[in-house]
């Protein structure tokens, strides 16, 4: 018994933040776990709202939020790399982002922004490496990728996900295929209560807070694979050995394509200033 309460203790006070940037609509999901209890609701973008469903005077281990985070000082237009690497590939039709330099994902990369300044102040120091705000262990969820990855190739021959649905289909797709079973075995988290309210969830922010929910946890475990760089900041996902085949050859695939087209434009920049 002291062993399991221990490892609960590890996934003590997490909080998921799904981005919802509409002025009239609630479309922010807020999954926590604090001292044990487990919670999820749905809300408004504006900070008033929003912190009536954090639990009070609470500093967070991780916060994981889902949107596009970077250094503060980043420039707008950066065209970031864990980005590239996702939207190529197998992983274009199945798990893409959206690039954040530009249109809409430059308006989620500045929403995002603003959430990781609201909840700054509930973040405790970063025990993790790869944090791209300083001082506070907040880093980014990808859900669609989270999904995505640990979901079997026959999965994604199955049916077409519609386009406007994506997420809810990688949703339950993943419950049918028991993802969320084998996810928190891994990580050690063996909470059935958790597992209960994952897969009943029907809601669409709800079920994306969850998700961010399970990256803060999947990272407190030290089991998180973290795509990106310092310049552009990181992308948390699921444990490298719960990849499916497809998803470790195409990320393989795609580092190496970037990796030669990145040496190829600087032989023909040196080339033009020789």
């Amino acid at each position: 018994m002291g062993i399991a309460t221990l490892n609960e203790t590890r996934f003590d006070k997490l909080l998921g933040i799904d981005v919802g940037y509409s002025l009239s609509r609630p479309t922010t999901g807020i999954a926590w776990c604090v001292d044990g209890n487990l919670g999820c609701a749905r809300t408004h973008s504006d900070w008033d709202r929003r912190q009536r469903h954090i639990p009070e005077s609470t500093t967070f281990s991780i916060i994981a939020i889902d949107g596009p985070l970077m250094p503060p000082n980043a420039p707008d237009g950066l065209d970031r790399s864990c980005e590239r690497l996702f939207i190529r590939g197998a992983f274009h039709a199945r798990c893409k982002p959206g690039l954040s330099h530009h249109g809409q994902g430059l308006a989620l990369r500045k929403a995002t922004a603003a959430v990781a300044v609201q909840v700054r102040h509930l973040a405790a120091a970063p025990m993790i490496g790869k944090s791209v705000i300083p001082g506070a262990a907040i880093i980014e969820a990808f859900p669609n990728a989270f999904l995505g990855v640990l979901l079997e190739d026959e999965r994604f021959a199955m049916s077409k996900a519609p386009k406007r649905k994506k997420f809810d289909w990688l949703y339950d797709h993943a419950i049918e295929s028991r993802v969320f079973d084998r996810l928190v075995r891994a990580i050690g988290w063996n909470n059935e209560t958790l597992l209960q309210k994952v897969t009943t969830e029907r809601d669409h922010e709800k079920r994306a807070a969850w998700i961010c929910l399970l990256t803060a946890a999947t990272a407190v475990a030290g089991k998180s694979e973290a795509v990106g760089d310092e310049a552009g900041g990181w992308i948390w996902l699921p444990p490298a050995e719960l990849w499916a085949e497809w998803a470790r050859q195409a990320l393989a695939r795609n580092r190496a394509a970037i990796s030669a087209s990145t040496a190829t434009a600087k032989s023909g920049t040196s080339q033009t200033i020789g």
